[in-house]
């Protein structure tokens, strides 16, 4: 079973870096209400961020400060999401996590159901993580192995993200990123 404590949170802090501002993000939207533009601290956007601290003059001083903790509280939101502690395999775990990172909860939801109805498999596309999708998911795992469908969900989330209008603009970073979690993956599969 997927376990967040044995995820490789450093990678993902790695590759988000801090405070942005960029304007073709999808999170400039809901900056900071400080007047800064600010909208996303580490990877965490301030939209993610006020749903679980708030908005008060304390939770923008936290969203700046982002101690380890904090974050990992936010990023919980998106391994539950994904009911990543019940998949058995912990890099597909750690993988579906941060699929939801990169596109929220229910779009990674959606395009994991994608990916298992191109596997054959019936399971309703709704965006949320249930028994069927569950079960089909841990049977590809038990039948063809937890490395299989890792690389199997890699190579459908690339396809998924040359799709997104914004790859022109972030999608050189988003594949090196993912580049990065495959060779870590490939490490631990040994």
């Amino acid at each position: 079973m997927g376990n967040i404590n044995n995820a490789n949170l450093d990678y993902i802090l790695k590759w988000e870096g801090g405070l942005s501002k960029h304007e073709k993000d999808s999170a400039a939207f809901d900056a900071v209400p400080d007047g800064t533009g600010y909208h996303t601290n580490k990877g965490i956007t301030w939209t993610a961020w006020k749903q679980i601290f708030g908005t008060d003059k304390e939770s923008v001083r936290r969203f700046y400060e982002m101690s380890k903790e904090d974050w990992k509280q936010v990023y919980q939101v998106y391994w539950d999401g994904v009911k990543a502690d019940l998949i058995d395999s912990d890099l597909v775990a750690e993988f579906m996590a941060d699929f939801a990172w990169g596109s929220g909860v229910g779009g990674a939801n959606r395009q994991l159901q994608f990916f298992l109805r191109s596997k054959g498999l019936k399971v309703a596309v709704d965006g949320v993580t249930g028994k069927n999708t569950l079960s089909a998911l841990n049977g590809l795992i038990e039948a063809h192995g937890e490395k299989w469908v890792f690389e199997s969900l890699y190579w459908h989330r690339i396809e998924f993200l040359r799709h997104l209008k914004s790859f022109q603009h972030f999608g050189k970073g988003w594949i090196n990123r993912l580049d990065d979690f495959y060779k870590y993956a490939l490490n631990q599969f040994g």
